[in-house]
């Protein structure tokens, strides 16, 4: 699998590209997904757009692929008299960014995302069984890893983290940031220690601000936590998710990306606003400062680091 040949980049060399912000390079195209259940009919109507945005992506050198499956729950697909198809329409985003996938010469692993921002919020045991059923679709659809996104809620985002650890796949957990860096609703000593004993073996700080990115990489302090640190920047301060900021230069963006290398990010990727215009200037730089990627160790298990390497 091709995960398996990219995971030891958790602890060293070239950091990993993660895509861009799905709606906003949906929306430079001049397709909408911003409303519930407009992924679902996406991919039932119009498969050929998805697979020309998965192209995109893997022509842009991404590392890791996201597939479309945050909102290809039942529902989500309820808004559009779709809830009996989850299960079908899941494996197919999931197909077809593997068969994107298998267009380039270089490992691209395929994520699925555990979390959506176009349904409303559940209690918590329904929430647990949703995403858990969730997660176990994407788990039978072929995905080697699973992003987990709590949209702002730590009870969402542990909640997912939970379910997507339970399908023995890796798993990473986004924490979003305010503009100023500051973990929000997500904040606690213990944020990275609870990420972990979830089972997280990632967690990416989705901020506005390379400085923003600079400061949660050095609060993350490395592996030492466990986790592998990562960051999803912004196109820029102003940036809106779901939205292009085309006034966001992609070269001098990735320039400043850089910064988040040199500062322990392991991972690193779009955030709002960013299309893949983005993730191609990046994956060009990180090319730039590492020029070669050493050779995975069959016996390397970076998803469960242990404190102190």
């Amino acid at each position: 699998m091709s995960y398996d040949r990219l995971r030891h980049r958790l602890l060293s060399g070239r950091p990993l590209v993660v895509d861009s912000d799905t709606g906003a390079a949906f929306r430079a195209r001049g397709v909408a997904i911003d409303t519930p259940g407009a992924l679902g009919l996406l991919l039932r109507q119009r498969p050929e757009d998805v697979l020309a945005h998965y192209l995109a992506e893997i022509r842009s050198n991404v590392d890791v692929l996201s597939a479309l499956t945050p909102d290809t729950t039942p529902r989500a697909l309820a808004e559009v008299g779709m809830q009996h198809r989850a299960a079908l329409l899941t494996s197919r985003a999931v197909e077809l960014a593997q068969e994107a996938a298998c267009h380039s010469e270089k490992p691209v692993a395929v994520a699925g995302v555990l979390g959506s921002e176009m349904v409303n919020p559940l209690a918590a045991d329904r929430l647990h069984e949703e995403f858990s059923e969730h997660a176990e679709r994407l788990a039978v659809a072929g995905c080697e890893l699973i992003i987990a996104r709590g949209q702002g809620s730590r009870l969402g985002l542990m909640t997912a983290v939970v379910a997507a650890a339970a399908t023995d796949l890796p798993t990473w957990a986004v924490v979003e940031c305010d503009s100023v860096g500051d973990l929000g609703s997500v904040a606690g000593e213990r944020l990275l220690e609870s990420l972990l004993d979830a089972g997280a073996s990632a967690v990416l700080f989705e901020v506005a601000s390379i400085q923003a990115g600079v400061e949660q990489l050095l609060r993350a302090g490395g592996t030492s936590h466990g986790l592998a640190p990562g960051v999803l920047l912004a196109a820029s301060s102003c940036a809106v998710r779901g939205f292009a900021d085309t006034s966001s230069n992609p070269w001098r963006w990735a320039s400043g990306a850089i910064e988040l290398d040199t500062c322990g990010a392991r991972v690193i990727g779009g955030g709002a606003g960013t299309t893949e215009a983005h993730t191609e200037a990046l994956a060009q730089a990180m090319g730039a400062v590492h020029p070669s990627i050493p050779q995975s160790r069959s016996d390397t298990e970076v998803d469960h680091i242990p404190p102190g390497t």
